[in-house]
């Protein structure tokens, strides 16, 4: 769960050391995924985020996954820093009513807020410009469900995109090209990070991406009796995002900048 910063921690930066660590510029490079730990180039190499749950094995019951950053410590063990709960709501209102379009299925929320530059986000259809073009963005979120008929979170009204999403790649909320992702049959995940990123920016994205393999993942699951619910389910996850239940992911298109 989301941290209250109430107790005091020796441990915990300052308001300054948590600003500058914000912003540190964060270079091109290639995160895979390896159980429920997150890598640079291969998974043997030491882990720079931990997940408490395996992302990409989850079945559609689980509704929040938590995101930890591994930080340097002078044991050398490394300290894991709780950066995000990820959400996935399925419905309103227990399961009585149906998820509004104002909410997003899948969400990023901030567990701490000592480091500047991190928001509430949640993934949004975008409609484009081409013909047969489909896209998401990731906008601001208002967590505390105030302004939602159904008391859940929502879409914060005005919000602007932060990240933009279609198919396989990301790009800022001018389109610059920032990273791109890789799926298979054989659930081995990975993404490729072509920009130099802000340590914010980077930390989001690498949590919209962890998103994206829990989505991918329950798309792909083997049903062993599926049923009618089943059926509908694909069918929702394929006209919503593009999922064909193969190696090609989600999508498959390329990101036209």
């Amino acid at each position: 769960m989301a941290d209250t910063d109430t107790a005091i921690d020796s441990s915990l930066p300052s308001y300054e050391e948590a600003s500058r660590a914000g912003h540190e510029i964060c270079q091109p490079t290639t995160l895979v995924l390896a159980g429920q730990s997150i890598h640079v180039l291969t998974p043997d190499s030491p882990p720079l985020y931990r997940l408490n749950l395996g992302i990409s094995d989850l079945s559609d019951i689980t509704t929040e996954v938590e995101l930890s950053r591994v930080e340097p410590n002078k044991a050398g063990t490394g300290r894991d820093r709780h950066m995000y709960d990820l959400c996935y709501m399925r419905s309103a209102l227990g399961g009585l009513e149906r998820l509004p379009s104002d909410s997003p299925r899948f969400s990023i929320r901030r567990a701490t807020r000592r480091f500047a530059g991190l928001q509430d986000l949640g993934m949004k259809k975008s409609h484009s410009l081409m013909p047969g073009s489909s896209q998401q963005v990731a906008v601001p979120i208002d967590v505390s469900g105030k302004t939602s008929k159904y008391g859940v979170p929502n879409f914060v009204k005005g919000g602007e995109a932060v990240f933009i999403n279609k198919g396989h790649e990301w790009g800022d909320a001018e389109k610059r090209p920032l990273a791109v992702m890789h799926d298979d049959a054989d659930k081995r995940h990975s993404l490729i990070v072509t920009a130099s990123l802000p340590r914010a920016q980077f930390d989001m994205l690498v949590a919209l991406w962890c998103c994206h393999m829990w989505e991918y993942g329950l798309a792909n699951a083997e049903k062993v009796h599926e049923g009618l619910d089943g059926v509908r389910r694909k069918m929702r996850y394929a006209r919503e995002y593009g999922f064909k239940g193969s190696n090609m992911g989600v999508g498959g298109a390329g990101f036209a900048f």
